[in-house]
């Protein structure tokens, strides 16, 4: 399924098959993503709820994007698990930037290029419009999975791939929406995956 060159920010359009209604993983619907942005012919898709539950990386360590679990299943198992070949030829092999944290210090890595990856801190404060908009809700497949909810928001933690308060620590976004600039160790467990990718048009 080819996405339109009329598409606009804020749409939303479906690519792509993930577990998310049945908790067992063995049935795929089709996956909601959010239009971030559109230049030069692409657009930036982020997943419109979390996708699953996993760690950003097995080993409680130093640990930064490139290296990361999480990003090598991103760029793998997921990849191929979810796409047709022909959706996987329509995600663009991105640039992505991985700069330190301007706040702690803590080194981001070099850059890398995916063809899926996790925002940035910098990228999740210029795509969404406040901590609103930033709120994410889990799948039963990720809760089940073991997504922290908050109780009163509904809402669940999910990873940025930017370095934390260490370079173990990731930062992420909490059940308010807020930029969780200190993060969480690497190897913590109940934060959701919100994929991004950029796609070719037409």
């Amino acid at each position: 399924m080819s996405i339109g060159n009329d598409v606009k920010v804020g749409q939303k359009v479906a690519l792509g098959r993930f577990p998310q209604s049945d908790v067992s993983g063995e049935k795929k619907d089709p996956v909601d993503w959010l239009v971030l942005a559109v230049e030069d012919g692409k657009a930036l898709l982020i997943s419109e709820k979390g996708l699953d539950c996993r760690m950003y990386h097995g080993d409680n360590t130093t640990m930064t994007w490139e290296n990361c679990d999480l990003r090598k299943w991103l760029n793998g198992e997921f990849l191929q698990g979810a796409f047709t070949a022909e959706e996987q030829a329509q995600i663009v092999l991105t640039p992505t930037p991985n700069p330190g944290s301007t706040v702690h210090g803590a080194a981001g890595g070099n850059d890398t290029e995916d063809k899926v990856f996790l925002l940035n801190v910098d990228e999740a404060d210029k795509y969404f419009t406040g901590d609103a908009a930033r709120m994410l809700e889990g799948t039963p497949y990720t809760v089940a999975r073991g997504a922290f909810v908050n109780e009163r928001t509904g809402r669940v933690w999910w990873w940025l791939r930017s370095p934390g308060y260490y370079v173990s620590d990731a930062a992420g976004v909490n059940y308010l929406g807020q930029l969780h600039r200190s993060g969480d160790n690497v190897s913590t467990t109940n934060n959701a995956v919100r994929p991004a990718m950029w796609v070719q048009l037409g």
